[in-house]
């Protein structure tokens, strides 16, 4: 018998905010600067893995640091047009009001996740951003900083996410993993053997954990 939910974390980009048209613009204008043929449409196939591993599965490695640089400072300067995806802020105090932990695992520099997640006015126990780690999703190091921080064990935590990358992380840290997934589908390959547990709604998770 699997152990009751004590702990509910939240991917960001996809999950808990809609912030896919400011990264395409920023995407857009640091590739265009640099002169990068490069669309959008592939690097969001990676969204949710280290920033570092998306430019080396797109064999831009070399343009690493300026790309960084260009890319999370003007996703930075347009924060404020960053909306939260229906019912988050909502289902965050209806955690906290019913006892269970909860914390934000983003791939997101921590710089550009604190000024979104107070924008939001997003209270969580804990935040743990891509710059905080060596190993990033789908490695299970978040996971276990999140213990760290908070006394909840793997077992005892669900892991709320929108891409295939936030599935392996569930998996490997031991968590409960369930899939955001609005329109009835999932970026989930088509051979995948592991049952996979969606939601259409955020508000649909408290049904799971009650």
């Amino acid at each position: 018998m699997s152990e009751p939910i004590r702990h509910i974390s939240f991917d960001l980009d996809g999950t808990l905010i809609n912030s896919f048209a400011i990264m395409q613009e920023a995407w857009e204008a640091a590739t265009e600067k640099l002169r990068i043929n490069c669309g959008f449409a592939e690097y969001r196939r990676y969204v949710g893995l280290p920033f570092p591993k998306i430019l080396e599965l797109l064999g831009l490695s070399n343009f690493e640091m300026e790309l960084n640089e260009l890319y999370f400072a003007h996703t930075r300067r347009l924060y404020d047009r960053i909306e939260q995806i229906d019912g988050a802020a909502d289902l965050l105090d209806w955690c906290h009001a019913q006892g269970f932990g909860t914390s934000i695992v983003t791939s997101k520099p921590r710089a550009n996740s604190e000024l979104i997640i107070a924008r939001m006015g997003f209270a969580v126990d804990a935040l743990v951003c891509g710059d905080d780690l060596t190993r990033g999703k789908p490695d299970p190091m978040a996971a276990r900083i999140v213990c760290e921080q908070t006394s909840a064990t793997p077992a005892e935590m669900l892991y709320v996410g929108d891409m295939i990358f936030d599935f392996q992380f569930a998996l490997n840290a031991g968590m409960r993993f369930v899939m955001l997934s609005p329109d009835g589908a999932a970026p989930l390959p088509g051979n995948l053997l592991n049952p996979v547990e969606r939601v259409a709604t955020l508000a649909a998770i408290r049904d799971i954990v009650t």
